[in-house]
Formats: structure tokens, sequence, C-alpha cells
């Protein structure tokens, strides 16, 4: 096969997952993507990630925001690059190449605060595997709404030994009282999850948030984010507004459903 002077060629097994991670996180650092793609700080794996990136954006499969963060690159997908996963069998419902629009940017603080998340979850060797939010609304549908809410991720996470299916929400903004009870009836029928673990963006804000969801499901927990980006399984963490222990501890309080279901993608 012959291919045209200067264009880029994608390599399945090293580009592509590349382009899964930028894809499905919606909006990801340079630092996030170097970590989750599983590269080290030695000097030829960080030659061979950055070489890799510079393809990917010259080659239009992924663009370069003109704004930093906290001094960091930001990359997203473009409509090129969701081309190119389709061809090797990546499609998304909820986000395709046909889509009218395919980034938000007003979500991207909270997409780069979930792969801060997925993160110290890697870290402290608790993610077995991770889908994304868009993954998870591919899913729900497809299946007609298997899962009760399309949640910001869902994570198969080990916990003393055990495997616990949780559904993450993170709490940037906080929701109307209305919302609050929308979001009760509906998490109160979900039973394809051991954990609801809501992570929250303030601490003041956490027993407002307990408050309105607290015993909604019965896995339900929450937590801050600067909690656990800087405790992990340790950080304090509240059932109830008056019940609270390190995260890890009442994770272990809560029992494993036992269930059939297929595994999530890799961590």
């Amino acid at each position: 096969m012959r291919y045209r002077k200067g264009s880029v060629i994608i390599n399945e097994a090293q580009d592509l997952p590349l382009l899964l991670l930028v894809r499905n996180s919606g909006y990801i650092k340079h630092e996030q993507l170097l970590m989750l793609a599983g590269y080290d700080k030695s000097k030829a794996s960080l030659t061979s990630f950055c070489w890799r990136v510079r393809r990917l954006i010259s080659g239009e499969f992924i663009s370069l925001l003109g704004t930093r963060v906290d001094g960091d690159k930001v990359y997203a997908i473009t409509r090129k690059g969701l081309e190119k996963l389709e061809v090797f069998g990546h499609t998304l419902l909820s986000l395709h190449s046909e889509a009218q629009t395919i980034n938000q940017p007003s979500r991207m603080m909270h997409s780069l605060r979930l792969n801060d998340i997925r993160l110290a979850f890697k870290r402290n060797h608790m993610l077995n595997s991770w889908l994304c939010d868009l993954e998870v609304c591919s899913e729900n549908l497809l299946t007609g709404d298997k899962y009760a809410k399309d949640y910001d991720a869902l994570a198969v996470l080990n916990v003393g030994g055990r495997q616990m299916h949780c559904a993450i929400e993170y709490e940037r903004s906080t929701k109307s009282h209305a919302r609050y009870e929308e979001i009760r009836l509906s998490i109160a029928d979900e039973k394809l999850v051991d954990v609801i673990l809501y992570i929250v963006s303030e601490p003041e804000r956490l027993f407002l948030v307990a408050d309105h969801l607290a015993g909604a499901h019965p896995g339900i927990l929450f937590v801050t984010d600067s909690a656990f980006l800087r405790f992990g399984p340790d950080a304090y963490a509240v059932k109830t507004a008056s019940a609270g222990a390190a995260l890890e501890e009442l994770l272990m309080q809560l029992p494993v459903l036992s269930r059939q279901r297929s595994a999530a993608v890799s961590a």
C-alpha cells in the first residue's frame, strides 16, 4: 500500500490507545495522558510518548488547546480522530464523527478532575478497570438504560481482596433540591453496582450533598476530592452526615453483589 508523503499512519498498538484515552476523557492534560497510557519517566519513554503525541497533533487526530491548565498542555479529540477510531471499530453511540458537536468546553475542568481521580485510584493500586462517562452513556443508549444514570465513570475497584463495582459521580457544583430528588429516585433502582461514590469538589459542600442523597442507595458514600486525591483509601468519607470513617473502611463494610457481567475496559 502506498501512502501520501507526509501523511501520518496510525499504529494500532501504539497510537490507538492514546486516541481512545483522549476521546473517552473528553479533555486530558499532557501529564495525565502520559500516566494513563502507562509511559514511565525514563528519557526513552518520554521521547517516544512526545513523538507520538506530536504526530497525532500534526495529523489532526487530536487538537492542542490554546490555553494551558496548571501550566500543562490540554488535548481533545478531533472529528478526524473519531473517524479513525471508527475505522478500527471503536465506535460510541454517545460521540461519533457525524455528531454536530464533538467537544464541550464547559465540561473541560470537570473532565480533567475525573482524570485526576482515575489516576489517584490507579496510584493507590485500587483500580482494576474504568469506563468514562461517554462509555457509560453509550452503553445505556445501546441497552436501553442498563444503568440507572449516566454516571461520570464506572470502575471496578480492588478493596481488601474483593472486586467492587463502583459508580463514580464528581460533584463540582451544587444542584437544586428538585434535581437531587430526581437523582434519589433514579439511583434507588440501581442494581448493577455495589457502590455509588460521590466525590465532592469542596469540603463545605460535602455534607450538603450527603444530606440530600444519603441512604438513596445501600452503597452510597461521599468524600471530598481534595481528601481523596491526597489520602486515597485513607481519606475521610461519610455514609451519612453523622457517620464517617476512612473510605476503605466504609467500602469494606459494604456487601458485594453476586453477578455475571462482562469486564470493563482496562484501567
